[in-house]
């Protein structure tokens, strides 16, 4: 459902909570990599995938649409958030 215009593109329902979801991500990454607080991120990381994990199939669908939408405009990422679902071992 697209919700909004911005800049003279769509902006679909919920694209704010992926992106804000693919920050936290990937800030916590970083910090499983650095080894700072490495544990802590990891089990930050494993607890978004079980929430995530719950998702319906529907719900799944619109996460992953939301994740392509940004993916698309966000070239240089593009790779890296098209494998945000795998990563999360959440099935297609």
């Amino acid at each position: 459902m697209v919700t909004r215009v911005e800049e003279g593109e769509a902006v679909a329902q919920g694209d704010e909570v992926v992106r804000a979801l693919l920050v936290a991500m990937a800030t916590l990454e970083d910090l499983v990599t650095v080894g700072h607080d490495s544990h802590v991120a990891l089990s930050t990381l494993e607890g978004i995938a079980h929430e995530l994990g719950g998702m319906d199939s529907g719900e799944r669908r619109r996460f992953i649409e939301g994740l392509e939408r940004i993916a698309a405009e966000e070239t240089d990422r593009a790779a890296w958030i098209r494998g945000i679902p795998d990563a999360l071992g959440l099935d297609r």
